[in-house]
């Protein structure tokens, strides 16, 4: 041992706190790292107070990840909408034995959304317009010091977000826009050595320029803020139906080239586009949901469309073998996974989904390597017909306690980081405790 560091743990008995080997580690470097003996990190959202503690009630097991202070962006913005970092909220977090998410600006917003300043585009990240704002943000960071998974966005092919990062030769078109003009490819050419190889006229502007800005922001925080501890997960790709894009081409004004249509959505849509390169990303985030529309929620539908769960299955495996593919050996983290039956929350149908596709998701896919369950605020249920959060004494919490204590050890409420120790104030046994839903009949 070193004088120097001799005299810090003398220091700390003298001062009465623990001098366990824990409170010495050195969390500057080290990132959040798959669970050493296999399983699925659990974790959940708390879109509204209480969300955790609600599924951690039902299933009988603590999240790993996302305290209960944190929503799925994991940070707040100052009365101009810049980023801000609440340290002492992370520092919560982290004393419950919880990792969480953090973003700063989200980079595909459309004009209508709040997640980033007005007049946001990707052009203006990679020229610099931020920097001054990121700077601020990263020293937020820095202060904290211990491993989080940074995201640059979410779900940016998901619904209602048709921007891709943005078309036009500023950035700040939609795809409507794109397709109308035919101008999807080639209007994007940046320049420098982080974005060789972007730019090509075969492939859509908008998920190059995603590309771009999870690159950007990858150098930004770390090669010129060194903040080795953030460990970079793509934006969550949603894990849609193959056969989406000829549904949505169908569904397109009668003016509109379909050909050209479904050249660019089939690029824009493509994972291989859109991922950054194995340097830039430690993780791959995706989002799956198991959802049925039904005409209730959705009155232009002629009738219920009830979606087998094999099917919603099968286009899991159809995301995950091209993720596996395009980037071979990165954990696989399904960023929002929800399993719900419209708007009921005491669902045998929703519960029947549980029951059947968490064994499945363990035993068939095992670069999955943790998930995010999700829940939603009231408001958002206009656009998002669906709640998602399973509660105690329902049918969904006891099917979610019957899957954890069936399989504990496939379900890990323990993080682990990259030198193979856990989070201090996370339980190293990862015991389970007693189940507190109903038994599903």
């Amino acid at each position: 041992m070193s004088v120097q560091a001799g005299l810090l743990v003398l220091a700390l008995m003298v001062s009465g706190v623990s001098s366990s080997w824990a409170q010495l580690r050195d969390y500057s470097r080290l990132k959040i790292a798959p669970h050493p003996s296999g399983g699925l990190y659990i974790g959940q959202y708390e879109w509204a107070p209480g969300d955790i503690a609600a599924v951690e009630k039902a299933g009988g097991r603590t999240a790993a990840l996302w305290s209960k202070h944190w929503g799925w962006w994991s940070v707040g913005h100052d009365s101009q909408g810049s980023p801000h970092f609440d340290v002492s909220a992370a520092n919560a977090a982290w004393n419950e034995g919880k990792a969480v998410l953090v973003s700063a600006y989200s980079v595909y917003p459309s004009p209508e959304e709040t997640e980033a300043p007005a007049g946001f585009t990707v052009d203006k990240l990679l020229s610099g317009a931020y920097d001054a704002d990121l700077h601020r943000f990263a020293g937020e960071l820095r202060q904290f010091g211990k491993p989080l998974f940074f995201t640059t966005g979410r779900e940016p092919n998901g619904a209602g977000a048709d921007y891709f990062g943005g078309f036009g030769p500023l950035g700040n078109q939609s795809l409507m826009w794109a397709l109308e003009n035919k101008k999807g490819f080639a209007e994007f050419s940046p320049s420098g050595v982080l974005y060789a190889g972007i730019g090509s006229p075969a492939v859509c502007d908008g998920v190059e320029r995603l590309k771009a800005a999870q690159r950007y922001y990858h150098d930004f925080f770390v090669r010129r803020e060194g903040l080795e501890f953030l460990t970079f997960d793509t934006m969550g790709w949603a894990a849609l139906d193959p056969l989406q894009i000829g549904y949505d081409v169908a569904g397109l004004p009668a003016h509109i080239d379909k050909t050209y249509a479904e050249t660019l959505m089939k690029s824009c849509h493509d994972f291989a586009n859109f991922y950054p390169g194995a340097d830039y990303a430690d993780w791959v985030s995706i989002t799956f949901y198991m959802l049925d529309y039904l005409k209730k929620d959705f009155p232009e539908l002629s009738s219920d469309i009830i979606v087998p769960i094999a099917t919603h299955l099968n286009t899991l495996k159809a995301m995950t073998t091209k993720i596996e593919a395009t980037a071979p050996g990165k954990p696989v983290f399904i960023m929002e996974l929800g399993f719900p039956d419209s708007m009921n929350p005491d669902s045998q149908w929703a519960a029947a989904k549980i029951s059947t596709g968490f064994p499945r998701i363990v035993s068939e896919f095992p670069s999955v390597k943790g998930f995010a369950l999700w829940s939603t605020l009231p408001e958002f249920t206009v656009d998002f017909p669906y709640d998602c959060l399973i509660r105690p004494e329902t049918k969904q919490g006891a099917a979610l306690a019957n899957v954890f204590a069936s399989t504990p050890s496939k379900f890990r409420s323990c993080v682990y980081l990259s030198d193979g120790k856990p989070l201090p104030a996370c339980r190293t046994g990862d015991p389970p405790s007693r189940p507190q839903g109903l038994r599903v009949q």
